[in-house]
């Protein structure tokens, strides 16, 4: 429902949801926004629907005086001093303060915008590399669902038009030590990025893997700031009461009861009230940070394991020519040795394609990449392996 709500409203501004990443990062950019949205909205409306607070008033006070006290104690920060605690004296500092409830909703919708900041970036790059990669995605996907060959067909001759067009234009003409010196390290490593070197995408995912990975791991600890106290422990501590059967007390960052302080002046007489004020927004509060605090959890581990298995898949290129004649095989195509088949994935598609091909397996099938790789493959024993270099020269170009 959420999902759909947000494609209602991208819609309406000309942005589509598009599938050019993966499930870690759909975790981030999508269904952490809808949590996070859905959480700004329910603690939205019970702020300023219900009653997000009620302050306790002396018996001398009138209703307009206890109306005062309610608004004055929700703007003004209130503090928070156990029970079996002696109350601190006019003069002494406030030490435990709650000032976070009034922007909790702010802080959510800041949150999800934090985790969608890498989307965007993420879209900015693969469309300066020259393909829509969206475009790709959706070709593949729709061809998986397609009831008519024939219109299957010609989605796939479709993709890998695209696909061979981009692997052949992204090209370095130069020679000379310098550019074969920059062709070696982008072809052991990313440190040489760059689309002539054919691992401009990879590179570009990478890194925007790694910033998914920092923003799940530091909003953790942004809100020990924003909360005021070590946030990053609390799912920790939630989880303690549940394992050793624990009765669950209120924390005292969400507490239900608080002290509120302020003053009147009466003619040329300042009065000092303390009142005692309830907080029932903390009742949901408490719940959703530790629901986020598991989330979050989630999302480092799942984005993490991602980021890992995408450097091995693209640094490593044994595991990439096994890839490639894994699923060339599978169609029954392979008819060359392994020399053409190592020129044709080191020198054709290299790093950008493998990426591509493993991308498309992930969001349309192991079927539709295969596919897809199977026409490009007629299309390098065609012509295009007569216009790349020979293995040898791939290996050091």
């Amino acid at each position: 429902m959420m999902d759909k709500f947000i494609k209602i409203l991208l819609d309406l501004k000309g942005v589509k949801i598009s599938v050019d990443d993966d499930l870690a990062d759909r975790l981030n950019r999508q269904h952490s926004c809808c949590l996070l949205l859905m959480f700004s909205v329910v603690v939205s409306i019970r702020q300023y629907f219900g009653e997000a607070i009620h302050c306790w008033c002396p018996e001398q006070c009138a209703s307009n005086h206890e109306k005062y006290a309610n608004l004055y104690c929700w703007v003004e920060d209130t503090y928070y001093v156990p029970f079996f605690e002696k109350m601190p004296q006019p003069d002494e500092p406030r030490d435990q303060k709650i000032s976070y409830y009034q922007w909790t909703p702010l802080v959510l919708m800041s949150q999800a915008v934090f985790f969608y900041a890498p989307c965007l970036l993420w879209r900015l790059l693969n469309r300066r590399s020259g393909i829509n990669i969206s475009r790709i995605m959706e070709a593949a996907i729709s061809s998986q669902g397609a009831v008519y060959t024939e219109n299957r067909d010609k989605t796939i001759r479709y993709a890998v038009l695209l696909l061979d067009r981009y692997l052949m234009a992204q090209r370095d003409s130069k020679k000379g030590c310098l550019s074969r010196f920059k062709h070696v390290l982008s072809k052991h490593c990313l440190f040489m990025c760059g689309r002539l070197y054919g691992n401009y995408l990879v590179c570009c995912y990478v890194f925007i893997k790694l910033v998914y990975v920092i923003n799940a791991i530091a909003q953790l600890f942004l809100l020990d700031i924003v909360l005021g106290y070590d946030y990053h422990l609390f799912g920790l501590q939630a989880l303690s009461h549940l394992v050793y059967g624990t009765p669950w007390h209120p924390s005292e960052r969400f507490p239900r009861v608080s002290l509120c302080d302020f003053k009147i002046r009466q003619n040329t007489n300042v009065h000092r009230y303390t009142v005692q004020c309830v907080l029932p927004i903390n009742i949901f509060n408490e719940k959703i940070f530790v629901i986020i605090w598991f989330w979050f959890l989630l999302l480092s581990i799942t984005t993490f394991t991602s980021l890992m298995f995408w450097l091995a898949s693209s640094l490593y290129w044994p595991s990439q020519f096994r890839f490639v004649k894994r699923q060339l095989r599978s169609m029954d195509v392979v008819t060359r040795d392994n020399a053409t088949i190592r020129k044709f994935a080191e020198c054709y598609l290299r790093r950008d394609g493998l990426f591509l091909m493993r991308l498309i397996a992930k969001n349309a099938g192991d079927m539709v990449a295969t596919e897809l790789l199977c026409g490009l493959w007629e299309n390098f024993g065609l012509s295009r392996e007569k216009e790349l270099p020979p293995t040898n020269q791939c290996r050091t170009t």
